[in-house]
């Protein structure tokens, strides 16, 4: 039997081709999407769905790996489609209620929000489903088991995918296993406000690394890879990049501009030898980008989340 069809659908995150990624999967069975990228994504995602001849009502499932709005800000689109949308129990609450997220949204992006994120839709409580640690749902000739992943937020699953029946072949990571920055091989640390709990991270990739190595992950910011040696980069780059970001936080209380240019400075160099296209660098590694990251982590740091190392 083949291996499961996956068609990358571009979200067009940022405006820039290639950032984000939702993914059309397709069971014996029918069809399912998982991840499905912000509001203002969604007329894109449904000219490209139609150009592998789906619509939006044909899809049996949606499933996000956690609400972040890259990841589910269309998701009341599709369910108003007739679309059932599995997430974590924790975020559930905010899909069905969503003005909170925004604010939380707009606080941390600012004046980049409409342009390139916009409001998610509420989803009535009969489309929208919450699946906790282990649980299964069997669609579409498809099984997809939630493996809970928090650290880079608190609402965070992985979905291992499979054929009914047959072994696992593949995980959608989200974030947990950071990002990917378009065309290169560049893994960049997500570390927003509120949630960055680095602990709970390092048990959220001890769970991946009990999956087979060979598994293919598939990074919502960077498309297919081999899980186990693509664990032990990010890794690596984590473990590179924490302890310079406890040092821009400290620097940050007395000298924000200068723990900014610190950050800028520790990220560009890493970017170039990883790849990343001179104007991308700009764009994704950027101020707005370096500010979150720093907030991030300060407020992991005042809560007694963070650690040096994963």
């Amino acid at each position: 039997m083949p291996p499961i069809d996956i068609t990358p659908l571009d979200t067009m995150y940022l405006g820039i081709p290639g950032t984000a990624m939702a993914f059309a999967v397709r069971g014996p069975e029918g069809a399912v999407l998982v991840e499905c990228g912000c509001a203002v994504a969604f007329e894109g995602l449904r000219a490209q769905l139609a150009a592998i001849g789906l619509a939006p009502r044909d899809l049996k499932a949606l499933f996000v790996t956690h609400i972040h709005l890259d990841h589910a800000g269309t998701a009341g689109h599709f369910a108003r489609e007739g679309v059932p949308v599995f997430a974590h129990p924790r975020g559930v609450r905010h899909l069905a209620e969503p003005a909170r997220l925004i604010a939380g949204s707009r606080a941390v992006h600012g004046p980049r929000y409409d342009r390139f994120y916009g409001d998610p839709l509420p989803i009535a409580a009969d489309m929208l489903h919450a699946v906790g640690h282990g649980g299964t749902v069997d669609v579409a000739g498809l099984r997809l088991e939630a493996i809970e992943t928090p650290g880079h937020a608190r609402h965070h699953h992985a979905w291992v995918a499979g054929a009914a029946g047959r072994a696992a072949e593949l995980v959608f990571t989200g974030d947990v296993l950071g990002m990917i920055s378009p065309a290169s091989d560049y893994i960049s640390v997500p570390v927003p406000p509120s949630d960055i709990d680095i602990p709970a991270w390092r048990e959220s990739v001890a769970r991946l690394r009990a999956l087979p190595r060979g598994i293919r992950a598939v990074l919502t910011h960077g498309g297919e890879r081999a899980l186990g040696p693509h664990i032990d980069a990010f890794v690596a780059r984590m473990n590179d990049e924490l302890p310079l970001l406890a040092e821009v936080v400290e620097l940050a209380k007395r000298d924000p501009a200068g723990a900014d240019a610190r950050y800028r400075d520790f990220l560009v160099p890493r970017a170039r030898d990883g790849g990343v296209r001179e104007e991308l660098i700009a764009a994704l590694l950027g101020q707005a980008f370096r500010v979150m990251n720093i907030a991030g982590i300060a407020e992991s740091t005042a809560a007694g989340r963070f650690a040096s190392s994963l």
